[in-house]
């Protein structure tokens, strides 16, 4: 064997049980997520870097929504963090793009562009909100206030940064189930009379509904829909970094050369 060979040999013996350890941990225990939003103000800060538990809510195939592990289901109460349910599985456009690998053996989210004549790696975006409500469960949202089967709930975490109070479709549709469960309300003329005046509905199942703490200022499930359990990626457990220069996607440069950015005092913060 040549002397290349014994050190890649060598190497793969030394790094490849690190490299195999890493990779499913990543998969099916613990990830890393950096917060892209300000949705979640003034409990979650644009810039912050936590670590999220993959297992609570039951173990994936790797780049799936597929669980192959079912564990339990998110409370209300509880923030997630979740694929986002308005993007598409594949690159848009879906004619420039060709699948590496088989639909049914999604082993890497990589394509091939056909113009480029290159690679690329797609997967959807991961957001972060708060469970209010579950399956089962008629939600209604008057004048910034949630109510729950009924029941004004009590949020101690919510925030609202704009005083107005906008007013809701009037009349009503009598197909506003249907229209919120399609996802009409999303970045549609329609949105800014369901931000303030909503429902009620009721959350279909095998989905839950979430909203961001900062209210007036977050696309949730107001506006898409209900989230379906299978994009639930995971729970917050703690922040490990945080910095109001990181931007998504992460500028390791520019976090490096603003030190004094750094939010020392958030570091550590269990996620709640």
């Amino acid at each position: 064997m040549s002397r290349i060979g014994r050190f890649l040999v060598r190497t793969l013996r030394e790094w490849g049980p690190v490299i195999v350890a890493v990779l499913l941990i990543r998969s099916f225990l613990v990830e890393s997520f950096l917060v892209p939003t300000g949705s979640m103000l003034d409990t979650i800060e644009l810039g912050d870097f936590m670590l999220v538990n993959k297992f609570i809510y039951g173990v994936k195939i790797p780049f799936t929504d597929k669980t192959i592990i079912p564990v339990t289901d998110p409370q209300p109460g509880d923030i997630v963090v979740f694929r986002f349910p308005v993007d598409p599985d594949t690159p848009q456009p879906e004619d420039r793009y060709a699948r590496i690998f088989p639909k049914w053996l999604q082993l890497l989210p990589v394509f091939w562009d056909k113009e480029t004549n290159f690679f690329r790696w797609h997967t959807p975006n991961i957001f972060i909100k708060r469970c209010v409500a579950v399956a089962g469960d008629t939600v209604e949202y008057r004048d910034k206030q949630l109510h729950v089967n009924g029941r004004r709930s009590v949020e101690p975490w919510v925030v609202h940064k704009d005083l107005r109070v906008l007013p809701g479709l009037t009349p009503q549709p009598s197909d506003f189930q249907h229209r919120w469960e399609q996802g009409r309300f999303y970045r549609s003329r329609m949105s800014p009379y369901v931000r303030d005046q909503f429902g009620p509905v009721v959350v279909p199942e095998g989905h839950v509904f979430v909203m961001g703490d900062n209210r007036d200022n977050s696309d949730d499930g107001r506006f898409w829909g209900p989230l379906d359990l299978r994009h639930v990626r995971g729970k917050p457990l703690v922040l490990y970094f945080s910095s109001a220069a990181a931007a998504n996607p992460i500028n390791i440069p520019r976090i490096i050369l603003t030190p004094w950015a750094i939010r020392l005092n958030r570091i550590g913060h269990i996620v709640r």
